[in-house]
């Protein structure tokens, strides 16, 4: 077909999909100084307001998209998308900006003829790839899985100059009328939903949840502005700034300037620490808040409205809605949900909707697994080379891990087939992945290279644990024995609590032992409850990072279990933390736990206080002598008891005398009202504990 014929076809597509309320994938093949110069022509046919590209070869009006622009895209739109493949292909970013194409909209990914694309080497995935692996040589399977997803899907398919498969037209979307300012009937009824969670019961949240496209967060909008004319004060928070900007349109589009700050957009961070009173807060994409902030802000606002993108690289929506649902159900059982099922971009039968859903795993499976307990299980292994021929058990993975972890994204997928040091060692049962762990191959590194990790003169990718133990913990040596780290564990969320992790993790110690494998390793954000897992499973907490994630407050922990190297140096590294934790609790970890102090620390060790000291001590819990006299005495007589003490008071006294607490913030740990009232009840409990 002459190429004016064929661009004369893409023309009347696109005109036929903008009727259709569609946008039209186009997946072009060939050469690419060709499909360069064919897109040129192609786009002064169609004609657009907005053109978005990828890659190399943008015109000077398109905006050219990177990695670092992916929370922008949100809620932005574009009438052409160009990926230009030959440049590489981000996933993340390819996953992201596809939302943002307008019905009747092109979406053109021009790449090489497909069996020569899934043979080339992608340098677009190069911050995938660990130390020594060559971005620009190395040949993943990534692009291989996308094309087999792709024969499944319905796009137009181009091979240098002939259509090789043309689009499967979807009826025509039924007509709806709704009223100004709403999009949806569904939207309508979302927004009276939110009005509802202020004039309504409080500690009723509203959670709003959707596909990308739904205008969950264009209802945040115009709800708040229906709540400002009658001078109620909200706030809205989102993962970023960007991430609120959809609703913040609506609601100044709708409002007077005069009330434009009566819709406010505040940090979370910044939210937690401060004394704002509201009539309602907003949270946008909620899914790609960590749980505890969410947990925060739940028991800090007493009417408020999480909206949270189903799945995506904005975060895992799935994963939020069982963890952080089961969490509202426990607080605040009148809480309310809803979903909006209907696309107001697009309609819902759009292709390229589908095709992105089914190209990057979005879809979420309704079926759970079941389990016997009774019943054999089997453990499975994976490499980056297995999934092509299993995509439905990478399918089970890669949903079970973005269940478990909220920062699951689209990378991750492609990180599992391109990377060939990472791994998967599954728990099966009746074909269906029970639980899963994400593994990472490290260390192994070069004598001379791990001396310079040591002295910090070289970083190396995708070798997190090897390079802690060098620099950090001043044991290069270390860096070049065989290393495994867990990067992720997860069990269905319908099996917890029935031992499957901890089964899980004794199979990768014995896969581990068989592969010669010298240290396992794990890092993750601390708590309690975590900490307690991993322990359980034979891990020793060897260091704490000096500074805490500004989301969740959390410390990362970096723990390590001996599999076929001598136990003891896991001991010696323990110890050593433990005690430098101590000396350092005031001064590096003002926003750690005390029951994390507690549970991780170690006081010196001090012979047992004198028969005189003690008898001071009883006259403090007696109320005969005042705490400055006795202070030095409490703080020797706790670390020699602190283990056995009832978590109240040795949590309030870990805070006061460990961790160098003020008064104020003793005062809101501990609920009471006064600086002499803490004390009291201090020495209150000092006499029912034995003084």
């Amino acid at each position: 077909m002459p190429v004016t014929a064929l661009l004369a076809q893409l023309q009347q597509w696109q005109q036929q999909a903008a009727r259709l309320h569609i946008r039209l994938p186009v997946i072009w093949q060939g050469k690419e100084d060709a499909l360069l110069s064919h897109t040129t022509a192609l786009l002064s046919k169609v004609g657009y307001d907005k053109l978005y590209w990828l890659g190399a070869g943008a015109p000077a009006d398109a905006v050219n998209l990177t990695g670092k622009q992916n929370y922008q895209l949100l809620g932005s739109e574009c009438d052409v998308l160009v990926i230009n493949a030959f440049s590489g292909f981000n996933v993340d970013l390819v996953a992201a900006s596809a939302g943002c194409v307008k019905a009747g909209g092109i979406w053109l990914l021009l790449c090489p003829p497909f069996a020569k694309w899934q043979q080339q080497a992608n340098p677009a995935h190069k911050n995938l790839l660990p130390y020594p692996v060559d971005a620009a040589e190395h040949q993943g399977h990534f692009v291989a899985f996308w094309l087999q997803q792709l024969t499944q899907q319905n796009a137009v398919v181009i091979e240098g100059g002939q259509i090789s498969r043309q689009l499967s037209w979807p009826a025509a979307a039924p007509l709806t009328f709704v009223a100004a300012p709403y999009i949806s009937a569904e939207q309508q009824t979302a927004v009276e939903s939110i009005l509802h969670v202020v004039s309504g019961h409080r500690r009723r949240p509203l959670v709003i949840t959707a596909d990308r496209g739904r205008g969950k967060s264009a209802a945040l909008g115009i709800a708040a502005s229906q709540l400002a004319s009658s001078g109620k004060q909200i706030i809205i928070t989102a993962p970023s700034p960007q991430a609120a900007q959809t609703a913040l349109q609506h609601f100044q589009q709708l409002t007077d300037a005069a009330q434009h700050q009566l819709l406010q957009f505040v940090p979370f961070d910044q939210l937690l620490c401060s004394n704002n009173s509201v009539d309602l807060l907003l949270v946008d994409e909620a899914a790609a808040i960590p749980t505890p902030v969410l947990q925060q802000l739940l028991a800090r606002f007493s009417r408020i409205v999480f909206a949270t993108t189903e799945h995506g690289y904005e975060g895992t929506g799935r994963g939020f809605q069982l963890r952080f649902q089961q969490h509202l159900t426990t607080q605040c059982p009148g809480w309310k949900k809803l979903q909006l099922q209907q696309p107001v971009r697009y309609q819902a039968a759009d292709p390229l909707e589908q095709l992105i859903f089914a190209g990057f795993l979005l879809q979420q499976p309704v079926d759970e697994p079941t389990y016997t307990g009774n019943a054999a299980q089997n453990v499975g292994h994976y490499k980056a080379a297995d999934w092509l021929s299993t995509p439905l058990k990478l399918q089970q993975v890669f949903h079970l891990l973005s269940q478990a972890h909220y920062q699951t994204q689209v990378k991750d997928l492609a990180a599992l087939l391109d990377n060939p040091m990472q791994q998967v060692i599954t728990l099966e049962q009746h074909d269906q992945v029970l639980a899963c762990a994400l593994i990472s191959i490290e260390g192994a590194l070069s004598p001379e290279l791990a001396t310079a990790v040591y002295h910090g003169e070289r970083r190396v990718q995708g070798h997190l644990l090897a390079q802690s133990l060098a620099f950090h913990l001043a044991e290069p040596q270390l860096a070049s024995l065989a290393l495994w780290r867990v990067m992720r564990i997860s069990v269905h969320p319908a099996l917890q609590r029935q031992q499957l992790g901890n089964q899980l993790l004794r199979y990768i110690k014995q896969a581990a032992q068989q592969a010669g494998v010298a240290y396992l390793g794990t890092s993750f954000g601390a708590t309690a409850g975590l900490l307690q897992f991993w322990q359980q499973a034979g891990y020793t907490p060897v260091r704490l990072g000096s500074s805490s994630d500004k989301a969740s407050a959390e410390y990362s922990i970096l723990m390590l279990q001996a599999v076929t190297a001598p136990v003891e140096i896991c001991q010696r590294l323990q110890q050593s933390f433990s005690a430098a934790l101590y000396s350092n609790l005031p001064l590096l970890y003002p926003q750690l736990s005390a029951e994390l102090a507690i549970a991780l620390a170690t006081p010196p060790q001090l012979p047992a206080l004198s028969t005189a000291e003690l008898e001071q001590l009883k006259l403090f819990s007696e109320g005969k002598r005042p705490f400055a006299l006795v202070s030095h005495l409490l703080l020797s007589w706790f670390n020699l008891h602190y283990q056995r003490l009832p978590a109240e008071l040795s949590q309030l006294l870990c805070a006061l005398l460990w961790q160098g607490r003020s008064w104020p913030q003793l005062l809101q740990q501990s609920g009471l009202n006064s600086k002499q009232s803490c004390i009291d009840a201090i020495a209150t409990q000092l006499a029912a504990n034995g003084l």
